[in-house]
């Protein structure tokens, strides 16, 4: 099964703690995205460091990279989250919506953040 692979590839990116941080940022900061360096920053991670970090989130998919002048700005793919996110719950409850709602509900967009 060649999408729980990818499903892998992406928990176990999100599975330390420094990516799971510089995910989250990136989730909040939007389509916009974040330069490296504020990334960098914000978290007090040396560059090189984080580097390593965020080309695992890239090469999961989470996660895309743009260069705007000087700057790498990264920003979190939301479609590729709501998939893996998919993957995950696909099989709750037995397929019964009623027993897996506010899952189904935060994966398909009908919840509200918060």
């Amino acid at each position: 099964m060649p999408y729980l692979t990818k499903t892998l590839e992406g928990l176990s990116a999100l599975s330390q703690e420094i990516r799971l941080k510089t995910f989250r940022m990136l989730m909040s900061a939007g389509e916009d995205g974040l330069s490296a360096g504020h990334i960098s920053t914000e978290l007090d991670v040396a560059p090189n460091k984080l580097s390593a970090h965020l080309s695992v989130l890239t090469r999961a998919g989470l996660i895309t990279v743009r260069r705007s002048g000087r700057n790498m700005i990264y920003s979190a793919d939301v479609e590729a989250v709501s998939v893996l996110l998919k993957q995950v719950i696909e099989t709750c409850c037995n397929n019964d919506p009623g027993l897996c709602r506010s899952l189904t509900d935060a994966v398909s967009g009908k919840a509200t953040c918060g």
